[in-house]
């Protein structure tokens, strides 16, 4: 398995219609013309996508977004729990949009797709990361990266009322007994370089309450501009 930083509009969306493609099996969401999901705080320049290939093609996928002044996905649920992060002086990052086709990935698969992504973090100096969970996930979790509850489980009514809880750890806080993940975070090697990751104009953002009439159309307006860029 390779895992590289998506560096260009096309290889970031067909890291989304993964997602889609997998939210939609799931029942987590509802069909649209461009079998893309993301969410608006992810058209940002302060975004980046991770995708493993094996074989030339994508199997899976994560991404992550930097808090800024737009907030992150979870603050329509858990903007309270993030608020008091933030008031400690926390410069958060949400880990989200995971997909992997293999369906039977194990523990160190898992372990390799999250911990590519959160080195985003290390990156850019965010090393708070929160993501939201599936209660049914939260001792993977919270065994494997010494993540710990920090919110109450939720419907997530965006994902068709999936239950979703908020987990968060430090960087410098996990556990011994997962210092091999410490390393994988802080020490990010060559092959994934975040400085080259597509960046999305930060002047287009779209407000979530607009958002799910808009996707298509603004998806389509920038895929026109990098067409007209190629040629």
């Amino acid at each position: 398995m390779i895992y590289k930083v998506a560096s260009t509009l096309n290889e970031v969306l067909n890291a989304w219609s993964l997602v889609y493609k997998q939210y939609l099996q799931a029942s987590f969401i509802r069909p649209n013309e461009i079998s893309v999901f993301t969410f608006p705080e992810y058209l940002s320049n302060n975004s980046a996508v991770v995708v493993g290939e094996n074989k030339g093609n994508v199997v899976c996928t994560a991404s992550a977004v930097l808090d800024g002044p737009h907030g992150l996905p979870l603050d329509v649920y858990y903007q309270k729990e993030l608020n008091q992060l933030r008031s400690e002086g926390r410069k958060l990052i949400e880990i989200g949009l995971l997909a992997d086709s293999r369906g039977t990935a194990n523990v160190n698969e898992i372990m390799d797709l999250i911990s590519a992504i959160s080195r985003f973090g290390g990156f850019s100096g965010h090393h708070d990361y929160v993501i939201g969970v599936n209660p049914k996930r939260m001792n993977l979790f919270s065994k494997v990266f010494g993540v710990k509850v920090y919110g109450e489980p939720k419907d997530y009514e965006t994902l068709k009322a999936a239950p979703v809880v908020l987990m968060h750890v430090k960087t410098n806080d996990l556990e011994v007994n997962i210092r091999r993940a410490i390393s994988r975070i802080c020490n990010v090697p060559k092959s994934l370089n975040f400085a080259q990751r597509f960046k999305f104009n930060p002047n287009n953002f779209i407000p979530a309450v607009e958002f799910g009439g808009t996707i298509e159309t603004f998806i389509n307006i920038i895929w026109k501009q990098e067409e007209r860029k190629a040629a």
